[in-house]
């Protein structure tokens, strides 16, 4: 939210054995990294996409926007150092709100 209008869709999903119990109570006012370091879990590579998408008539509903109004999709999984999947998040964001930008350098050699 933002100005309280709603900006993206976030859901996350994770192992239910990596956080047994794990509550929404837990993650509110709080980092979900912070929660898993303070369990001895680190995280140590992910991959992260990013595509254009348009909102399916769920999505624009719950984001108050019109039905295939574009949006950006990130889909991304961490693991940690064996290589064990952590997490799985798919976000969605509105494309009207949204601008993406990278700064490219080349590699230190």
């Amino acid at each position: 939210m933002a100005d309280e209008a709603p900006m993206a869709i976030e859901t996350l999903y994770l192992p239910r054995a990596l956080l047994p119990g794990l509550r929404r109570s837990d993650l509110e006012g709080r980092s979900f990294y912070d929660l898993l370091r303070g369990n001895g879990v680190e995280i140590a590579s992910g991959t992260e996409t990013i595509e254009p998408t348009v909102t399916t008539a769920e999505e624009a509903a719950e984001l108050g926007v019109p039905v295939h109004m574009p949006a950006f999709l990130f889909e991304r999984i961490t693991r940690d150092a064996g290589g064990r999947p952590l997490e799985y998040v798919r976000s969605l964001y509105r494309g009207d709100r949204y601008r993406l930008e990278l700064d490219l350098r080349p590699p230190n050699h």
